[in-house]
């Protein structure tokens, strides 16, 4: 692992001679870590499954833990694992057993593009964004023209592309219609923020969360335009409010005010993260691998 020290306060979060661990390797495109019992679930995008990594008496395991076109992944209130349908366009409910239950798949009639990450407040209500990536089911890893989803997407339905609310009694909610491509979203500690990038303008925005869950007062949070390759992808936020977000050349990371601490490089470029173990441990997605780093700070474990 190497630094990008923007601000001596990186050093606080990770230390200057902390290891990248690669756990699992050989796999096309990784997305959507989450925590759950005792072992990491992720997105094996291109053969169309969710893995599952953890640590045995014997030794590591990689296995399938079910089939299934998703991108995204989080946990509900109940531990239960949720789903954004990259290539299924719905957001999912998936039992142990791999039974999926469709949560929403349509917005006023019309088909969702394709639900990319999402997280869940908690009074249990579900926030999605909706780009169009796998509307037309592109190469992974390979760079989409500059301006594509301004053209006709042959069988996209939705007039934006979108980030929703759904609500436990099953109402979905259009709550931001201004993004280009929505991608990584997550709350602030205190879900008074929810922080969403938009990897076609390179930055961050934060936006308040209303008392009825609705968002206003948009705001560009951190502007991650960079010459190096990638865009802004998936995010969390640390306990003391630390914005850690996937994008240009690694894993960018700003306070809550917007100023940038630096990047972490890592060996691939990252396209997602999540916390896990005991909080401190930050698992990071990154094209044909998933890479552990252990941190000085601590994120939220779900469930």
């Amino acid at each position: 692992m190497s630094l990008d020290v923007r601000n001596p306060g990186l050093h606080e979060l990770i230390a200057s001679d902390a290891l990248i661990e690669r756990i699992a390797g050989g796999l096309v495109f990784t997305e959507g870590p989450v925590w759950r019992g005792g072992a990491l679930l992720f997105s094996d995008i291109p053969n169309n499954r969710i893995a599952r990594w953890r640590r045995l008496p014997e030794g590591p395991e990689l296995t399938t833990f079910t089939t299934g076109r998703s991108n995204g992944l989080t946990l509900d209130r109940q531990g239960k694992l949720l789903a954004a349908e990259h290539g299924g366009r719905s957001v999912s409910r998936i039992a142990d057993d791999g039974t999926r239950t469709s949560l929403a798949d349509r917005f006023e009639g019309k088909r969702l593009n394709s639900p990319n990450d999402i997280v869940v407040k908690s009074d249990g209500a579900i926030y999605f964004t909706d780009p169009p990536y796998a509307v037309v089911i592109g190469t992974p890893g390979v760079v989409r023209p500059a301006g594509w989803w301004k053209d006709p997407i042959p069988g996209k339905e939705q007039p934006c592309n979108g980030v929703y609310r759904l609500a436990t009694d099953g109402a979905l909610q259009l709550v931001a219609g201004d993004f280009a491509l929505p991608n990584g979203l997550a709350f602030s500690p205190d879900e008074s923020i929810l922080y969403i990038d938009d990897s076609a303008h390179k930055h961050i925005r934060a936006l308040d969360v209303k008392r009825d869950g609705t968002l206003a007062n948009s705001r560009i949070l951190l502007d991650m335009a960079s010459d190096d390759p990638g865009v802004p992808d998936g995010l969390k936020v640390d306990s003391k409010g630390n914005v850690f977000c996937t994008g240009p050349g690694g894993v960018w990371v700003c306070r809550s005010d917007g100023t940038l601490l630096g990047r972490i490089i890592f060996p691939e470029l990252p396209a997602n993260l999540a916390w896990g173990e005991d909080g401190s441990v930050l698992f990071a997605t990154a094209r044909t691998s998933v890479y552990r780093l252990q941190t000085k700070t601590r994120g939220a474990i779900l469930g």
